[in-house]
């Protein structure tokens, strides 16, 4: 597997997000060998042949996990690639209703001790 340079990463990147994330410049101003590695961990992730996934399922997903861990990069990179997809305002939005969902269903799963304390 021939490996991709810095350059040819951030090419790769700019051509889908049209810019940069600023985590993304800030990794390529201490050390450009982490565009490498991110390209390498889409490859293996989101881009790898083993994903079934349509592209825009799987940005979809990724824009959860995104929500879900706080990353703003990915939650406005994988917006705007959402939207260049054709993805609808209302697609998008229940995306961001089922992370809502999920993240008040973990409160009340991690309060079970709670609950049982209290019978």
């Amino acid at each position: 597997m021939q490996m991709p340079t810095p350059e040819q990463v951030e090419q790769m990147m700019m051509d889908a997000f049209g810019e940069l994330p600023s985590s993304i410049e800030a990794a390529k101003a201490a050390d450009p060998s982490f565009l490498v590695e991110q390209a390498m961990s889409a490859r293996l992730g989101t881009k790898s042949e083993k994903n079934v996934l349509d592209p825009k399922t799987t940005t979809m997903i990724f824009l959860a996990a995104a929500l879900a861990t706080g990353s703003e990069d990915c939650i406005e990179v994988n917006t705007s690639a959402l939207l260049k997809m054709g993805a609808s305002k209302e697609e998008i939005l229940s995306v961001v209703r089922i992370v809502r969902h999920a993240a008040f269903s973990k409160v009340v799963g991690d309060a079970k001790t709670v609950f049982d304390l209290l019978k």
